[in-house]
């Protein structure tokens, strides 16, 4: 809905940028264009790739998809040998920052770009991180849940995101923390 949907969170971040600039990756990351276009658009107007953020700190770029905080994280069922099923939510916004980096940087080293102010972006896209801003920890407390099922599903989520080469997975519960720390 209108009120906790993307959107509000894409402009919650935006007037706060510090949120995501400050901490992670110990540079201090800017917004350098809000809903970035990485790709061209079909003669109809269709098929644009746009990722809600490109961000950057003095010389490379930080391609940023933000999802809902009640964005599942989990499947409904454990898969084989200890670990638990992700959810589509995640796979699918996975595949997404990634084609968002792969036709942004193309369209970075190939292009002279403006941001929304008319100053030229200067930053590089040599293999750029992304940043996921999806779901929250606190599914694993879901009522009905044991403490042998939030173990497996923290053991995979965090396998998961700890192999992901390049994409930070970041919990809505987790980027609340760490702006605790620095406010």
């Amino acid at each position: 809905d209108g009120v906790t949907g993307e959107k509000v969170w894409q402009h919650f971040l935006q007037k706060n940028p510090w949120i995501l600039g400050y901490g992670l990756d110990y540079r201090y990351l800017s917004i350098l264009q809000r809903e970035f276009h990485a790709s061209g658009a079909d003669a109809d107007g269709s098929g644009s790739v746009i990722t809600d953020y490109l961000m950057g700190d003095k010389r490379f770029t930080v391609f940023v998809e933000v999802k809902r905080p009640d964005t599942a994280l989990f499947g409904t069922s454990k898969q084989r040998g200890n670990c638990w099923r992700l959810s589509s939510d995640l796979m699918d916004a996975v595949s997404q920052i990634l084609e968002h980096k792969a036709s942004g940087q193309i369209r970075l080293e190939q292009e002279e770009l403006h941001n929304e102010d008319g100053e030229v972006i200067t930053q590089s896209g040599y293999d750029s991180k992304v940043i996921l801003l999806i779901g929250s920890w606190s599914q694993l407390e879901v009522i009905g849940t044991n403490a042998k099922e939030r173990k497996i599903k923290t053991k995979t989520l965090e396998l998961f995101r700890r192999d992901s080469r390049n994409i930070e997975i970041l919990t809505y519960d987790e980027l609340y923390e760490r702006a605790a720390h620095i406010v």
